[in-house]
């Protein structure tokens, strides 16, 4: 995207890119509204528990099969599981969108 000299950005290029971070914040502020309403689950146990998540890493819902609950002590556990495949699946519909957002530039780990 940018012209590298010698491994690195010249300075031409950084006032390029200091030049589009507006646009740049618009993208992903655009890009989390959508993710807001794109929404992934995660399950355990064959699908007795289910958590919905939006693309933020919002819990919107929770659904326990009556099956589940005739066992208590691992209710719990499968809440969480659930949960966890959930919000990671959230990470990754964000990032997703970002990426469309910036037009396909990889993000640095943990900006979003």
């Amino acid at each position: 995207m940018f012209g590298m000299k010698d491994g690195g950005l010249g300075m031409g290029d950084i006032m390029k890119l200091m030049g589009q971070l507006p646009k740049m914040k618009e993208n992903i502020a655009q890009a989390q509204e959508r993710a807001r309403y794109r929404t992934v689950v995660g399950e355990a146990d064959a699908g007795l528990v289910k958590v919905t998540c939006n693309g933020v890493g919002e819990i919107v819902s929770v659904t326990i099969d009556p099956e589940a609950l005739k066992e208590p002590d691992t209710l719990g556990p499968l809440i969480a599981a659930a949960a966890n495949v959930a919000l990671a699946k959230s990470k990754e519909a964000m990032l997703e969108e970002a990426r469309n957002a910036m037009g396909g530039i990889e993000l640095p780990p943990g900006l979003l």
